[in-house]
């Protein structure tokens, strides 16, 4: 269909990447699909089919179902879809805006110092990500918050050595974590979490961040923000290390938070799934 050939390229533009949209569109030429299916019209590997149709469910824009031994997809309402997705532009637009007010005079004011970059750092190697990280948690006095958004430069497993070592000094931790389906089905990620609110952390649970941030001591901000070309999540890490700028994130960490589900309770909805996912197998 031309029309959905149309749809295809205009939703990439929404952060897609080619294979979704094009899963995606391929989706409404009938009701549902089998994945062996949506692979012969899409010609993309096998094994590539299931990875996009998670990553389409985790963003709502499909449905899976079990019929006898074989599992379908289906299109979600567009209605749902976009509104969500033109939502989730907004919240983006406004974290953007936000900094924005505040660099923009930082950025003004820093031209007339000697120095320009003393407080601001851009850091593009996994290594150097994950040693500076470590370092902000190994020194943070008061409070750590943290947006826990994938890619991560060390797992979250690996993570949790250092984090709980940093918690026994009764440094206050909260972090808000994102899940997708295929979190969902993954006990480790639970098991992790768990272990880290056992030693002192507070912790939610959210459908989806807008980025990838942590904040240390009202101080020093460390984020992440998708690639401004493919809109595709990236690891390069910007440091900024201004109160003023801390202070303005983390009313917007404070947002999500109040929103967020609580651990227990995403926990509580996580084991009655496993328990229906194993009378199933």
């Amino acid at each position: 269909m031309k029309d959905l050939k149309e749809v295809e390229k205009l939703i990439i533009n929404f952060g897609l990447s080619l294979r979704e949209a094009k899963v995606y569109t391929t989706l409404f030429h009938k009701k549902d699909f089998t994945a062996s299916e949506i692979q012969k019209l899409v010609d993309i590997p096998r094994t590539k089919v299931y990875e996009v149709l998670h990553q389409l469910i985790s963003k709502g824009m499909c449905t899976e179902k079990k019929i006898g031994r074989y599992k379908k997809y289906e299109a979600t309402n567009p209605v749902s879809v976009f509104d969500k997705l033109l939502k989730d532009l907004a919240v983006k637009e406004n974290l953007a805006n936000n900094a924005l007010k505040i660099l923009l005079p930082i950025y003004k004011h820093r031209e007339e110092k000697d120095n320009p970059l003393d407080y601001i750092e851009v850091l593009k190697d996994k290594k150097q990500i994950s040693e500076r990280w470590l370092a902000f948690q190994k020194n943070a006095k008061k409070e750590i918050l943290v947006f826990n958004k994938p890619p991560y430069a060390l797992s979250l497993a690996e993570n949790l050595n250092y984090e709980l070592d940093i918690l026994r000094k009764k440094i206050k931790g909260k972090g808000i974590y994102e899940y997708n389906e295929i979190m969902y089905s993954d006990e480790n990620y639970i098991k992790i979490i768990s272990s880290s609110i056992d030693e002192g952390e507070e912790a939610r649970i959210v459908k989806e961040l807008p980025m990838k941030m942590a904040i240390f001591d009202e101080k020093i901000t460390m984020f992440a923000l998708n690639d401004p070309i493919s809109l595709k999540p990236d690891i390069t890490s910007m440091i900024i290390i201004h109160p003023s700028f801390a202070i303005a994130l983390k009313y917007v960490f404070e947002s999500i938070w109040e929103k967020a589900m609580p651990f227990e309770e995403f926990k509580i909805k996580f084991e009655k799934s496993a328990s229906v996912r194993e009378k199933m197998s």
